[in-house]
């Protein structure tokens, strides 16, 4: 009797010091999340991701948010993120107004770039411009993923000529690292995503198509379900893979890398700074480029609607 109650005893300690040792590896590993952030300018004490992982295991990722105002750009970055970090709303006015850069809060280093609407050709050219370069900066040496951000049961003229647009600004190979991401899935009440493609405007498919054929569907409202996060990460590392397991790259990027690599501050602070680079000359042309590609398509659907309803475009 006396040895069966040594032996239950000594399990219990066991079991206790096992539960001890989870508990601290917990513990410790949501400290080096923080800390990871305060470099960052975060806070993410509230942030129950650290403590249950939902994003597959794999390398560094950076993502790219790219749509114009009001699709839920921001939505998507803060429900990536499992944390409001973006300043987010559905009304036509940006309140995105620099680009900005977050962490998600997990077992794998993913950053989230979330961008102003540059699609929308309200914008100015040096708006776009400063905005570019600085998306540049903080994606060296390349981003992993241009997320292409469109809201469910609003497809514009802008967004039918954006893959077509960014091309100008990065490059042809640029459309090898995008995915269409829709936002509202909520509003296709029941009906699948692939039927709303397939049924749904024929440029979205052009869209799509020009992107691998890659997208995906959010529902922003519930940002704690990280099944569409992980099912996002999960498209993300096939295409990487596609990619030859390298980020987008191109000389602008390179060039950044290069000047943020030769800073003897924190990478974060360097991100920041303001740099004379080689290619703002070149990416003047970019620009006037990407925006003269989004208002031809202004164009072409006014002088349309011209034809249908018989009135002149002066």
């Amino acid at each position: 009797m006396y040895k069966c109650k040594k032996k239950k005893k000594k399990k219990k300690r066991v079991a206790s010091k096992k539960s001890g040792t989870n508990r601290v590896t917990q513990k410790k590993s949501f400290s080096r999340c923080e800390e990871k952030l305060l470099l960052k300018e975060m806070n993410c004490s509230k942030c129950l991701c650290c403590l249950r992982s939902s994003i597959p295991r794999g390398p560094r990722l950076r993502i790219v948010l790219i749509g114009k105002t009001g699709v839920g750009k921001s939505a998507v970055g803060n429900t990536i993120l499992c944390r409001k970090v973006f300043e987010s709303s559905p009304c036509a006015n940006s309140v995105t107004e620099r680009c900005k850069k977050a962490m998600v809060c997990d077992q794998r280093e993913i950053y989230v770039i979330d961008t102003p609407g540059i699609l929308d050709t309200s914008k100015s050219k040096d708006l776009i411009k400063r905005e570019i370069v600085r998306c540049i900066q903080v994606s060296a040496p390349g981003p992993h993923a241009f997320l292409l951000v469109i809201q469910i049961g609003r497809f514009t003229i802008e967004e039918q000529r954006s893959v077509q647009a960014l091309q100008e600004l990065f490059g042809e190979e640029a459309s090898k690292y995008m995915i269409v991401v829709f936002t509202h899935g909520d509003a296709l009440r029941g009906q699948t995503v692939e039927d709303y493609v397939k049924t749904g405007h024929a440029e979205l498919r052009r869209v799509i198509q020009s992107c691998g054929s890659r997208y995906v569907v959010f529902d922003n409202s519930d940002i704690k379900n990280r099944v569409q996060v992980r099912r996002l990460i999960k498209k993300i590392d096939e295409m990487v893979a596609a990619n030859g397991g390298e980020c987008f790259t191109q000389e602008m990027f390179i060039e950044a890398e290069q000047k943020i690599q030769q800073q003897k501050v924190e990478r974060a602070v360097a991100e920041l700074l303001e740099y004379q680079f080689s290619f703002l000359g070149s990416l003047d042309n970019r620009v006037a480029l990407f925006q003269q590609v989004l208002m031809e398509g202004l164009h072409e659907q006014a002088a349309l609607d011209s034809d249908t309803y018989g009135y002149k475009i002066n």
